[in-house]
Order: C-alpha cells, then structure tokens, then sequence
C-alpha cells in the first residue's frame, strides 16, 4: 500500500521497497552484525526507547548477538550510553555523543510547555535556581533517588505545588528543578539498581559535563537539521512524514529540517516518491545485494518495525488484514493499520512473517509464522526462540515489555501468540 509523498522529484533516483527493506535492514545491523561498542552500534541503528521494560535489551541484542544484560548495563553505568529525554519527551538509550544535541532538542520541545506550567503554578526562575543549587550541593556526597533527595534538602528548600500542581502534573518544585539540570547537563540519571529494565532513577552529579568540549547550534533550525541528518542516515530511505512523526515535529518544521539536512530524494515503488537519504547513500542503494537470510526476534517497539510508519511495509500484503494487539490502544488494529505493534514480531530475512512471546507458564518462548518456513529457516527460527529465551530466563530473570507491564500480561500475548495456529 504506497504512502503519500510529501513531494515529487522527477530526478530523483528510483529502486524497489524490496530493495528499500534490504537497506533498512543492513542499516539496522540485522542482516549482518555492525563492528563496534554498544554505543557505535546505538548510534549507527538507532537511540532505543528504554520503558523500563526488557525491550531495551531485545533491541540491542538483536543487533549484538550473544550480547549479556550486564554488558549494556555497564555501557551505561560508565555513561557511555545515557539514558535521557530525547524525540517526543520520551526516555531514550543514546550514545554520549549524541547526548548535547538531544538534550537540546528535548529542551526545547519541553520549555513551550514547562512556561506556561511554572507560570500556573507560581514557580519562577529565581526560586527554579535556588532548588536547583540545593540539589548540586546534596550530591556531592553521591547519588540519590528522588525521594532520597528530597529527604536531604535542607527544610523549606523544596515547595508543594498543592492542588494546582496536580492539575498540571507537578507535585513540588523538585521535579521540575532536576529536569532543569539534566537539560544543561550538570546532573544525569543512573537506574536503581544498575539495570536498564527500570523506570527508578538515582541522580548523579556527571563525571564530565556532556556539553564541555561541544558546540550545538544556537538556532533551533539547525539544530532540527542535524537531528533530520541522523534520523535519516539510521532509518532512510524515509518520508518527512515519517520524520515528523518520530521526533514529533508539525509537518512544515519537519520539511524545513529535511531541506537544511542536505539530504536528497530517493522514488520508492509501491511507497513514496520522495523519501530521502543523505546524499552518500545512494551508491549503497544502487549496489545490487541478495536478500538477507538472518532472521530476528524483535521487541515490539523496535524501530525496524515502526520507523516507517508500522509494520504495514516490512509484511506480505497478504497479511495486512491479521487483528493484532496495538501500543497504546485497547481496541485491535491489523498489520495493515497498525503504527505500533503490541506483540513481539519474528523476521525472516526483510520481512515480518510472524509474532513471539515469551510464555511464562511454560517458561519459554512461543511463536507463530503466518506461512510454513523452508526446514532451514524453521530451524534457523527455533534456534534463535531458545536463545532468546534463556537470554530472558537466566540473563533477564522476566519478559516485561515495560514498567508497568504484569506477568499476566505477558500470559496475554503469549495466549494471542498461541491462537493464531489454531
């Protein structure tokens, strides 16, 4: 089903969606391990929504195999990857450096609403920078929870928001005052406990400040441009739609990004007539690969699936009409519709050809392909199925998709999994 373009080049060079899918997914270090750290490969594939779930993991070992929880973990203890607000104002795994313009993007897409919030509640810069001041010198003895903290400021430092506070989210001025700091890098999150499958932080004071030594641009434009650039070097052949749609853009800011990016236009048949890629791509894309013959188990947040708009381009039309359970809703949509998939997809090579789960009565994973694989792939598939699941047994110690997700959750979507060979 071919998208809407945002606009036609008739120059532009002209390929295939398979040969698109290809590119993705080399891109995405699925069809072939990348060479590098964990950060390097963050950086080359993509930041990696964190939800403080297992997800985080799944996504980076899909990338790394035979990667241990402990070893992204350490990545991030040693701040190597940083796990800040970035697109969205959601909590994301980035690289370090990536993390100064990240941190600033964030900011700004967060001052338009924090304003008017400080505003309601009566908060204003002097006493956002008394609080602020407070918090640096309480972390010199070492990092803190939230609440720890907040126990540890000297009395009267901190101010219920009371019941206007509430309305808008904030409950004192101690939330809005950490979130200030993360924004010009003098404090960071670190995750209870050492573990990325968390949404409990402890705040530190840096090592090093992230924007020492850096230069992020001034004007939001160009900052807006660069991240366009790195959007669209990890995810591209790709739409500005499809752009605006991850860094939660409106449409004409997300086209004056892609126009300063320098990026240019690449026809995909059977999607868009434009969609773009950075300009020393396109040699890549002329090349003529075979089709990849990895398969992969994906989390259900993995932007391999969701980069383009849902799992609709990455699946054989033919199961384009599958009711599956979709992020955010809970009403079913179909492979077709679907933006974000609430079910763990199986890859064969380029393509979504079926879902997994881990079972937790039966204490191992489940999957479905909607079509028979060749004996080999089968094999290939089940293989990877009890990796993956003794990664999540012994390495893990659960299948949680995200903080508040529940064992009988997972129950759920195992079950889901389980019906579709009935």
């Amino acid at each position: 089903m071919a998208r809407k373009a945002a606009a036609s080049a008739d120059s532009a060079p002209r390929i295939t969606l398979d040969r698109a899918r290809v590119h993705w997914l080399r891109t995405q270090g699925l069809a072939a391990p990348l060479k590098g750290s964990l950060e390097e490969v963050v950086a080359a594939t993509g930041w990696v929504r964190t939800l403080g779930g297992a997800d985080v993991y799944l996504a980076v070992r899909a990338r790394v195999p035979g990667m241990r929880r402990a070893d992204l973990d350490a990545a991030a203890e040693a701040s190597r990857l940083q796990v800040i607000p970035a697109v969205r104002g959601c909590i994301y795994l980035v690289p370090r450096s990536d993390v100064p313009l990240v941190l600033r993007v964030a900011e700004e897409a967060y001052r338009k609403r924090a304003d008017r919030e400080h505003e309601k509640v009566g908060l204003d810069a002097k006493e956002l920078a008394e609080v602020a001041e407070a918090v640096l010198v309480a972390l010199r003895k070492g990092p803190l929870s939230t609440d720890a903290l907040r126990k540890a400021l000297p009395a009267g430092v901190v101010r219920s928001l009371g019941e206007v506070g509430k309305k808008v989210g904030l409950s004192s001025t101690l939330p809005p005052a950490l979130r200030h700091l993360e924004f010009e890098g003098k404090v960071e999150r670190r995750m209870e406990g050492g573990r990325l499958d968390t949404e409990r932080y402890l705040w530190g004071l840096p090592a090093r400040n992230p924007f020492t030594g850096t230069k992020v641009p001034a004007a939001a434009e160009e900052r807006n441009a660069r991240l366009a650039a790195i959007f669209f070097r990890q995810f591209g052949p790709a739409t500005v739609e499809d752009f605006a749609a991850w860094a939660a853009f409106s449409q004409r800011d997300a086209k004056a990004a892609v126009a300063r990016a320098g990026l240019v236009p690449v026809a995909v048949e059977g999607d868009a007539e434009a969609a773009y890629v950075p300009e020393d791509m396109l040699e890549a894309l002329r090349e003529k690969v075979p089709a990849a013959t990895s398969v992969s188990l994906l989390p259900a947040h993995d932007m391999y699936i969701s980069s383009h708009g849902g799992p609709a381009l990455v699946t054989d039309p033919a199961h384009h009409g599958l009711e599956v359970p979709a992020w955010g809703s809970t009403k079913a949509s179909t492979l077709g519709e679907a933006a974000h998939l609430f079910v763990r997809p199986v890859l064969d090579g380029e393509r979504l050809v079926g879902l997994w789960e881990f079972d937790p009565k039966a204490d191992d994973v489940v999957l479905h392909t909607f079509e028979p694989l060749a004996p080999k792939r089968r094999k290939a598939v089940q293989a990877l199925a009890e990796d993956v699941a003794a990664f999540l047994r012994e390495d893990i110690g659960h299948a949680r998709s995200f903080s508040l997700d529940t064992v009988d959750s997972v129950q759920k979507r195992a079950d889901f999994v389980k019906s579709l060979a009935r």
